[in-house]
């Protein structure tokens, strides 16, 4: 199951990963993800569909993983943010960049706003995301809008500061 599961959610689990961590520590949050869905996988009832049940481990185990990392120096992210792109050989650099620019924006944004916007860019229902977070999908609707709101404007900072350089 547990493999079956990796091969239709991986792509999940990597926007997690993304999300919450700088390209030095992507590789390290993704195995601890999926570590984290191997161990919650005995407690996997079917009351939920398997994708909802992965996102719940994985972005809990992500928030605890972001706490532990505070105040702790961040390692030099040169070299693994090479090493990630690497890892993308097909994509094209431009792309590549404009993914770089969308994620580190990403990662400025609340938990929950963030969490929000990842899984609506799964393509999962406001009424889905709201059932997982415990809230209206009015509410979901408008914390996306203001997250994307914010998401742009961050996007437009990074993009002003790579133009200094």
């Amino acid at each position: 199951m547990f493999r079956q599961w990796m091969q239709d959610h991986l792509h999940l689990l990597q926007h997690i990963a993304r999300s919450f961590a700088p390209p030095a520590d992507q590789p390290d949050l993704l195995q601890e993800l999926m570590l984290a869905v191997w161990r919650a996988l005995p407690a996997f009832r079917g009351d939920s569909r398997p994708a909802t049940f992965l996102y719940r481990v994985a972005h809990n185990r992500a928030l605890t993983w972001q706490a532990g990392q505070r105040g702790r120096r961040l390692r030099d992210g040169e070299a693994a943010a090479e090493a990630m792109r690497r890892i993308t050989l097909s994509a094209d650099p431009q792309e590549v960049r404009m993914l770089d620019r969308l994620y580190a924006a990403i990662r400025q944004l609340p938990a929950l706003d963030r969490s929000i916007l990842i899984l609506s860019l799964d393509g999962v229902a406001y009424r889905e995301i709201g059932q997982m977070h415990d809230m209206s999908e009015n509410n979901v609707g408008v914390r996306l809008t203001r997250a994307k709101a914010r998401l742009t404007g961050i996007i437009s900072q990074i993009e002003a500061e790579e133009e200094e350089k």
